[in-house]
């Protein structure tokens, strides 16, 4: 009997060496440390932000404290609607990793999974994550109806345009606001009803002499759009909602003429300044020629 006493405390000697071996290991092949930088200055936990909004996140990865396996990659994926449209890999060689990223939230509405998963020289990986819900804010904006410009042979009239007041300058005058001028008009020879950029090259062999745009302390890089006037309602836009909409893509044209893209009474247009406000122009009515004249209403953001 008491040898059988014995063997059982041999064997139950040997299952706890077992489990204490098993035990030693698995410590041994933890994850690496990866966690979220706290603060003012970064998204650390779920947040609901606007449609485009810049936000930064940081993180700091180490080797696991027991292991101190060398960690080796860290991936980083956006998932939105169950499908990851981004990843991005890069290979490491550290013990330890700090890194902050800037991104900006979805240009829809939603909710995304952002994660950061780190990997170790064993192939151990831990992986942490967050969501961004986005949703459209809606913002104000100014208003200006029926504004004239003349052509370059129009004396009585300026030619060029502010959006951030609505007001129209004389050349002499643009040149001394230089920095406020958003687009000018001119009615070419070949081609036709034509608004551009203060940077555009044609409206440069346009506008020329003592204030010429070639003369002017700035000449911002306004950039437009033809759009498709059947789908949209003008009154409709009271905000910057449809402007927003209308502008995601493809502004990028430093001029609209009538010969190549459609530049005529009814037309639509959208518009990006030098400082990032979004507009849309709508084409009142067009007096043909270089003495002529243009009526535009502009709806921008403030």
């Amino acid at each position: 009997m008491k040898r059988i006493i014995y063997l059982t405390a041999i064997i139950l000697l040997a299952g706890a060496t077992f489990m204490t071996s098993c035990k030693k290991d698995d410590d041994e092949d933890g994850p690496p440390n990866i966690s979220f930088k706290g603060g003012a200055t970064y998204i650390s936990q779920d947040a609901t932000l606007n449609t485009l909004e810049a936000f930064t996140i940081g993180i700091t990865a180490s080797s696991n404290t027991t292991s101190a396996a060398t960690l080796t990659n860290l991936n980083i994926s956006r998932t939105f609607d169950n499908q990851t449209w981004f990843s991005w890999d890069t290979a490491l060689n550290v013990d330890h990793y700090d890194l902050n990223v800037s991104f900006l939230a979805l240009t829809v509405e939603g909710v995304e999974r952002i994660a950061f998963k780190v990997t170790d020289e064993k192939g151990i990986s831990n992986e942490i994550s967050l969501n961004i819900t986005t949703e459209s804010v809606a913002g104000p904006i100014n208003f200006f109806t029926q504004k004239w410009l003349g052509s370059y042979d129009n004396n009585d009239t300026g030619s060029s345009f502010a959006s951030i007041d609505g007001t129209v300058y004389m050349l002499a005058d643009a040149k001394v606001n230089s920095e406020k001028v958003d687009l000018v008009y001119f009615f070419g020879a070949t081609l036709g009803a034509t608004l551009a950029a203060p940077d555009d090259g044609k409206a440069a062999l346009v506008f020329t002499g003592p204030n010429g745009l070639d003369t002017w302390a700035q000449r911002n890089n306004t950039r437009f759009k033809k759009l498709d006037e059947t789908t949209i309602n003008w009154g409709d836009i009271t905000d910057d909602t449809i402007i927003v909409e209308q502008t995601e893509t493809g502004v990028d044209s430093s001029r609209i003429s009538n010969t190549e893209d459609g530049l005529e009474a009814g037309d639509m247009l959208g518009f990006i300044t030098a400082s990032g406000k979004k507009g849309m122009i709508l084409i009142d009515e067009i007096i043909p020629g270089a003495a002529g004249s243009i009526s535009i209403s502009v709806k921008v953001q403030q």
